[in-house]
């Protein structure tokens, strides 16, 4: 497999940096947004508050000062009325220096024709001062017919700005609470009306305006809009005071293509309301301005962190290529590798491991070549007997394939008799259940184990014989872990892989050099299925063709169907959970992995999958009796 691997992409540097970078803009990216759309969110929550409660606060003053200026004008009519003429212009005189705004105040009747104005008062103060004349303030107020008409029992208010040259707001109110009843007419400059506004400087933010129940503008913070008088009517703030039937509320729209944020206050008097709006640019420019130092503080992090970054990785790149060269050594079969670590860190404790790791592949490449002359007494019998011939027969066989885990690292951290004691108690335990029960020993491989039955002697058990030594040397190997190993801080382990079918068997090789051995694509499938140990998190699998004939006698759990490279069909392997007739049979996979210590990590298994040729299949089939299946990999 080494020798079909070849290099191609980044190198750890440019991944580092690579990597870094996505870190790096995706958390500040994140926090960013998040940071900056809920300051968003909580601005526009305060200034809609702020803005209904100016929008509040001026609507009470307003209303405040019109049923002032209502209460005041209502006495000044009374003398009026009565005819007393000091009196009526010392309390002219008063009311005009109160309220230097308003400078005509008149009475009237409604008539045909609108309203029919019978005295009039002027402030002449105000005249002198804007070169108006008592003349020219009677000839505006002879179009008193949209005046008239708003009268009809209750107040009303109208924009008269249009030929005064200034804002001018009329306010019209009947003296008594009765049809037919005179009215009142007040002239003001309602600019007077929105000083509120700029001494709270409102004005420089928002937009603020008086409209009357058919939305057109009485006042407004903008001197040019006041003297329109325009209609307001269309702006979706205007259409919800006018329709909704509350006293206030806020709202965000848009007109022109652009955002705004708008709250309204009804008034209580001469049925009009007081609007106040803001660009909704304007209102975030905070917002964005913060977005943008974020985005600034975010590149120089980036910066930073590149930087950093990139001179850090050449301490990690530097001793990474020598454990490569190093491996290429061992590949050759040369495990004297001349490394040494130069930092305390991973990176050096991952030399030194590397180093430990070749020793142990040293020592396990001996005991590789130790055990492989040990013979099976069986086949010696057959040897002695001449019995054996060069060449091989078919023969229906079961085979069995043991290996144990993590022996690497066992023996990385031990001196080699000790490792090799290990080895000589552990083969001692796993051969005496092979041939306890009539299977042949085939060969060791390092620190795995091939054995088969039916070569040798045939029995209608072969495949029920192969799974109950396979149990025994399960029990065997938890009984050698428990009475001898643990004490010595170990833990072995082992796969076994069972596969049924038919072999060549026979004495294999030369005159001078025979080895009684079983060769075939059953033996290749056994010693696969091993292997898909690691994959599934079990300790024991068998082929579809081993559980087909012992499905009755043990409890099994199906794994998902796996392709096994080389093999045209998926494979189904069934994992051994033991007896059906043993009570204490653990009764799923997980169980087992508990019974048996192993501890099995998903991801690391996936990931094992995904480096090796075999791929998982997915299984449709519905389970069958005492054919229970497990999640994948889980």
């Amino acid at each position: 497999m080494g020798s079909m691997f070849r290099r191609f992409g980044f190198t750890i540097r440019v991944k580092l940096l690579i990597v870094t970078s996505v870190l790096v803009v995706s958390a500040l990216g994140a926090m960013i947004y998040a940071a900056g759309q809920r300051f968003y969110e909580h601005s526009e929550r305060l200034i809609q508050k702020y803005n209904l409660g100016m929008a509040q606060m001026i609507g009470l003053k307003l209303e405040s000062d019109l049923r002032q200026i209502s209460y005041q004008s209502r006495l000044l009519a009374g003398l009026v009325q009565e005819g007393e003429t000091r009196r009526m212009e010392r309390s002219a005189r008063i009311f005009f220096e109160s309220n230097p705004g308003i400078f005509f105040l008149g009475l009237s009747r409604p008539d045909a024709d609108g309203l029919s104005f019978e005295t009039g008062l002027f402030n002449q103060p105000f005249l002198r001062r804007n070169d108006l004349s008592p003349e020219t303030v009677e000839s505006h107020l002879r179009d008193s017919a949209r005046l008239g008409a708003a009268v009809a029992g209750a107040p009303a208010m109208r924009n008269l700005s249009v030929g005064f040259g200034f804002p001018v707001l009329a306010i019209a109110m009947p003296l008594e609470d009765a049809p037919g009843s005179p009215v009142i007419v007040a002239l003001m400059e309602s600019t007077g009306f929105l000083e509120n506004f700029q001494i709270a400087g409102h004005a420089e933010l928002f937009d603020l305006f008086l409209v009357d129940e058919s939305g057109q503008v009485l006042a407004h913070s903008d001197r040019e809009l006041a003297l329109s008088g325009g209609q307001a009517g269309q702006l979706p703030i205007v259409r919800t005071l006018l329709s909704s039937g509350n006293d206030n509320g806020s709202q965000r729209y848009r007109v022109g293509g652009n955002d705004y944020l708008g709250s309204f206050q009804l008034l209580g008097f001469g049925r009009a309301g007081v609007v106040s709006t803001i660009d909704a640019d304007r209102a975030f420019e905070a917002v964005y301005l913060i977005q943008a130092e974020n985005l600034k503080i975010m590149v120089l992090v980036l910066i930073v962190a590149f930087l950093f970054v990139y001179f850090f990785s050449r301490s990690l790149s530097a001793p990474i290529r020598r454990l490569v060269r190093a491996t290429h050594q061992i590949e050759q079969g040369n495990f004297q590798v001349d490394i040494q670590a130069t930092s305390r860190d991973e990176i050096g404790t991952l030399t030194n491991s590397f180093i430990d790791m070749a020793r142990g592949l040293e020592e396990r490449q001996k005991i590789k070549n130790t055990f492989g002359k040990f013979v099976n007494p069986q086949i010696v019998n057959l040897a002695l007997q001449n019995e054996l011939r060069l060449g091989g027969e078919r023969r229906e066989c079961a085979v069995l394939f043991c290996d144990l885990r993590n022996f690497t690292e066992m023996s990385e951290s031990r001196e080699p008799e000790e490792v090799l004691s290990i080895l000589t108690e552990y083969f001692s335990h796993m051969v005496d259940r092979v041939h306890g029960r009539g299977g042949v020993v085939d060969k060791f491989i390092g620190d795995a184990i091939m054995a088969h039955w039916g070569a040798l002697v045939t029995s209608e058990n072969d495949t029920a014989n192969a799974v109950w030594a396979a149990l025994a040397m399960r029990e065997a190997l938890l009984e050698l872990n428990r009475e001898v190993l643990n004490d010595r801080g170990i833990n072995l382990q082992f796969g076994v892989g069972i596969n049924t079918g038919p072999v060549l068997a026979g004495q294999i090789g030369a005159e001078t050099r025979l080895e009684y051995t079983v060769i075939g694509d059953t033996v290749n499938l056994a010693s696969r299925i091993e292997y898909l140990n690691k994959h599934f998190g079990s300790d024991i699998l068998i082929s579809r063709a081993s559980y087909l004939q012992v499905s009755d006698l043990f409890r099994f759990e199906r794994m998902p169907p796996i392709q096994i490279k080389g093999k045209s069909k998926p494979e189904t392997v069934y994992a051994v959970l033991g007896s059906i007739e043993d009570e204490h049979c653990p009764p799923s996979l997980h169980h087992l992995r508990e019974r048996i210590g192993m501890d099995f990590d998903a991801n690391s298994a996936r990931a094992h999958l995904e480096k090796s040729s075999d791929v998982l299949v997915i299984d449709n089939r519905k389970k069958g009796p005492g054919d229970e299946r497990g999640a994948p990999l889980s």
